[in-house]
């Protein structure tokens, strides 16, 4: 059966919200950030972090001072006897703020888009439906909703909702997101609003094809590889025929005969591969 993930906004969820966190010695943990933690794997999900963060794109820090950050992260929560699963990152932006070329891209990875989940479900196996995204923004529950899974809003409920989302749940502390998880660990996520779903529908149509692209390119190499050994194989049987012809007029008939078997042999082989590559 496939897990259950509680899926995390990093900043004004875990940690505090400074800013643009550059450095590992600006982590802090929120109050009750540990024992949310705690109580959340309790309930055998898994924990996955997935955090938007174009301050790559924008050129404030790199990846690699990324890693080092949430590496801090995961040192703090060890300190407290909690480790996370995973860390996940968009760190793509479109637009003129993307200084960075490389990163500035429309990236389906990127909150409100649901891509760092769907991702995350593919590569886990992870049941969405009972699954949690929590995370202090708008865009946090409409990835969620979109992924679909249930929603926790952390924070101040907004005057007016975008995008005809709403989350499932509104709290003010991440330790009151754990209550909640607690207190409905079956339920499935509501069916949205229609005005809503279709911009959902075809939202998950885009990252879907993104994926796949991703996976096509994965598999060509793979695809090239079976090439190759088929192409070589050929090349085997032909130069073991011509070794048995060599033979047959140099009188040496048996051995000639057994050569020609075998590049019948390799020859067949061959086109095993190639037709097998064909249906792939």
């Amino acid at each position: 059966m496939p897990d259950a993930a509680i899926f995390l906004d990093r900043d004004n969820t875990l940690i505090e919200d400074p800013g643009f966190i550059s450095h590992p010695d600006q982590v802090k943990l929120l109050p009750g950030t540990a024992e949310a933690l705690r109580r959340l794997r309790a309930g055998g999900y898994r924990i996955i972090v997935v955090s938007n963060q174009s301050g790559v794109a924008r050129g404030l820090f790199d990846e690699e001072q990324l890693g080092r950050i949430h590496a801090r992260l995961g040192e703090l929560l060890a300190a407290e006897g909690v480790n996370l699963d995973e860390i996940r990152y968009c760190p793509y932006l479109d637009g003129e703020e993307a200084v960075v070329e490389a990163y500035r891209q429309d990236s389906p990875l990127r909150k409100p888009r649901p891509g760092m989940l769907l991702e995350a479900a593919r590569q886990r196996n992870l049941d969405l439906s009972r699954s949690w995204m929590i995370g202090d923004r708008m865009s946090d529950v409409q990835a969620g909703a979109a992924a679909p899974c249930r929603t926790i809003l952390v924070g101040p409920a907004p005057a007016q909702y975008n995008g005809g989302v709403t989350p499932d749940h509104v709290v003010s502390t991440l330790l009151e997101a754990a209550r909640v998880v607690e207190e409905h660990p079956d339920t499935p996520p509501p069916r949205r609003e229609r005005a809503g779903e279709e911009p959902q529908l075809e939202l998950l149509a885009e990252i879907r094809d993104a994926l796949q692209r991703g996976q096509r390119r994965d598999s060509q190499e793979d695809f090239s590889f079976v090439r190759l050994i088929g192409a070589l194989m050929q090349m085997l049987a032909i130069a073991t025929a011509l070794w048995g012809i060599v033979g047959i007029f140099s009188g040496t008939t048996g051995a000639a005969v057994a050569r020609l078997g075998l590049a019948i042999f390799l020859q067949l082989l061959a086109m095993m591969i190639h037709l097998a590559y064909r249906r792939l």
